[in-house]
């Protein structure tokens, strides 16, 4: 054994035995597959209908129920249970998975619902955020911050629900198009927009909401939703917007 090394020697016994650290693999793999499959072939379904009852959801209000008594409670499939396979990503399904709005949001959506000026009110979430606009035409008469008469019968609707909802702050953001104004009451679009905006707010004060919730701000022209270039873009941009956020305890 003169002129060999201990490594020469150890690798010439063992390179016959090599192989079995991958068969050991290999045999692991299979044994893995069998057992998923022992294991979705013996799926009980009662079983897991019983673990799904236990489970507990936050919903938009924070508070923390049964995932059926959800779904019972939104006028859902009271049994949210899908098959074996979408719940392991085989058989992926197309429905979006919708984040669970705040009972603001779902109150905010009904009035909208019965209103007449639906089409004029566009309402999302945006993050732990809930912003609703009113297009501005059913608000103000051009270049004039008094409220009309729409106005009031969608601020009244508004004020019951954000009364049920004291835990939210609510910002009001008044804009305008591009179009210059210049008169005495108003010097410029500034003047208008943060005008509307406060008459806004004041109009819920005189409701009886507390004021320490609201503030009210004057966008002028600065934050278009899209181009001034038609007299249709124009009147989308005219607008007041309403964002509600939770209040941190």
């Amino acid at each position: 054994m003169e002129g060999i090394s201990l490594l020469d020697q150890f690798e010439r016994e063992d390179s016959g035995n090599s192989w079995i650290v991958t068969f050991a693999d290999m045999m692991m793999l299979i044994l893995v597959f069998f057992i998923l499959l022992y294991t979705l072939a013996d799926y009980d379904d009662k079983a897991f209908r019983a673990r799904i009852s236990d489970i507990s959801v936050l919903d938009g209000d924070g508070e923390q129920i049964s995932m059926i008594d959800y779904a019972s409670r939104e006028g859902r499939d009271p049994e949210p249970l899908r098959a074996v396979e979408d719940m392991l990503g085989l058989n992926p399904s197309p429905d979006v998975i919708q984040i669970l709005k705040p009972k603001v949001y779902a109150d905010i959506e009904s009035m909208v619902e019965h209103t007449d000026l639906s089409e004029s009110i566009t309402l999302e979430q945006v993050g732990d955020e809930i912003n609703l606009t009113i297009d501005g035409r059913f608000l103000f008469a051009s270049g004039k911050a008094e409220l009309k008469d729409a106005a009031k019968i969608i601020f009244n609707s508004l004020t019951q629900i954000f009364r049920e909802h004291p835990d939210y702050s609510i910002a009001i953001k008044g804009h305008t198009d591009d179009l210059s104004i210049e008169t005495i009451a108003f010097p410029s679009n500034w003047e208008l927009s943060a005008i509307r905006a406060t008459t806004v707010l004041r109009y819920f004060i005189q409701q009886g909401l507390d004021p320490e919730r609201m503030s009210a701000t004057g966008y002028a022209d600065f934050v278009p939703l899209v181009p001034n270039d038609t007299p249709e873009n124009r009147a989308t941009n005219r607008r007041v917007e309403f964002v509600l956020e939770k209040k941190e305890d």
